[in-house]
């Protein structure tokens, strides 16, 4: 009887080990225990998980308030420098976006201004030699890409001449540098720059253009050689919005390297996160129900193949830091949980008010707000 209880005790811890080892390979390939399960996952949806959390260089080189290399800190922000892209590294950060505006850096003729490229270049190695995963952009620059049919010949003038220098400068950089066509393209100076109706002619139009304008900036940088026939590549809808990205007339580009991700800004709820004035400053089980656009997200780009990016993200201060802490346990969890990394937006600006997404003093290299940043990087843990 002894030895019966002594083999089944042996086949029980056999049997216990094995499913242990069954689970911990679950686990590696769910890519952690907050991600989804990318076993059966096109490559640009399992490149899109990787990138996990992610900090925009935000009101720095996307600044336009001037043409000459003191445009950097014009709107407000120190230069960046390698301490501050190795501090957002050991902060646990996997990815940094890095806006760069470059129309106000070109001649009549859209060349690059080669002073403006070489310190682009150089706060992009500043990244990459920190290990982490690089997105660069034309950011601002929405006067140079205008999506009306009127304007569509010089805007795809400026898409192709623009990113033929860009894709040129780093043909060289493997996949952890990712290029992003435009941002937040839109009809700017207009009743419709944020928000239209999906019937809309004219909304249906911009959206349409910018198709039309993506699909040139992925044929330049494909056609341009080195390691851009196979970079990762973003591309948004009329403002990045969620709605014009979700809506029946955005349609992806063709790509022969099937390496497209879907560019997206989530300011929201827009009341909780935006709309200081007339919205509101708390958080609770029921507005976290508003975060439903994530799963329609996964849904129409995710299932079908491709990754989805959040390039931007976040909550202004309206000195209601525990509410923040709350919609970012909710907001940044659900899409870690979907392979959606998420990239916060960061302007510096941390008094209670409009548009204060201040994440990181650049100065004393420290948080503002340690609570939020934290929880943040916890969900991709």
């Amino acid at each position: 009887m002894k030895r019966i209880l002594s083999i089944l005790c042996s086949a029980l811890i056999i049997t216990s080990m094995l499913v242990c080892l069954g689970g911990c390979g679950s686990k590696k390939d769910n890519g952690g225990k907050n991600g989804p399960d990318l076993s059966d996952a096109t490559e640009s949806v399992k490149f899109a998980a990787k990138l996990k959390m992610g900090w925009n260089l935000g009101n720095t080189l996307d600044a336009t308030d001037s043409n000459d290399m003191e445009s950097e800190t014009s709107w407000g922000q120190p230069k960046a420098t390698k301490e501050l892209i190795q501090y957002v590294k050991k902060a646990g950060f996997t990815s940094i976006r890095i806006p760069v505006s470059w129309g106000n850096h070109t001649d009549k003729e859209y060349n690059i201004d080669k002073e403006w490229m070489a310190r682009v270049k150089e706060v992009v190695d500043y990244a990459i030699d920190s290990k982490l995963y690089v997105i660069i952009n034309s950011h601002h620059d929405c006067d140079y890409y205008y999506p009306t049919e009127e304007k569509y010949e010089k805007s795809e003038k400026y898409i192709k001449t623009v990113w033929t220098q860009i894709a040129e400068t780093f043909k060289d950089y493997d996949e952890k540098l990712i290029f992003e066509s435009m941002n937040e393209p839109r009809l700017k100076d207009t009743s419709k720059e944020w928000w239209f109706d999906q019937g809309d002619l004219e909304g249906m139009i911009s959206i349409k253009c910018i198709n039309k304008l993506n699909q040139a900036f992925v044929d330049t940088v494909r056609d341009s050689g080195g390691n851009n026939a196979k970079r990762y590549l973003m591309v948004p809808s009329n403002a990045a919005s969620v709605e014009n990205t979700l809506s029946g007339y955005f349609e992806l580009p063709t790509d022969p390297a099937n390496r497209l991700m879907v560019s997206v800004h989530a300011y929201k709820p827009y009341d909780f996160t935006m709309n200081y004035a007339g919205g509101y400053s708390k958080w609770d089980s029921e507005k976290a129900k508003e975060l439903s656009f994530l799963d329609d997200l996964s849904e129409k780009f995710i299932k079908t193949g491709h990754g989805v990016v959040i390039g931007e993200f976040g909550a202004t201060n309206k000195d209601n830091l525990d509410a923040r802490v709350a919609w970012a346990k909710d907001f940044v969890g659900k899409a870690a949980k979907l392979g959606i990394p998420c990239f916060v937006w960061d302007n510096g600006a941390t008094e209670s008010g409009d548009e204060n997404f201040g994440i990181i003093n650049r100065a004393k290299l420290s948080f503002y707000f340690p609570e939020l940043s934290d929880q943040m990087l916890a969900c991709y843990k």
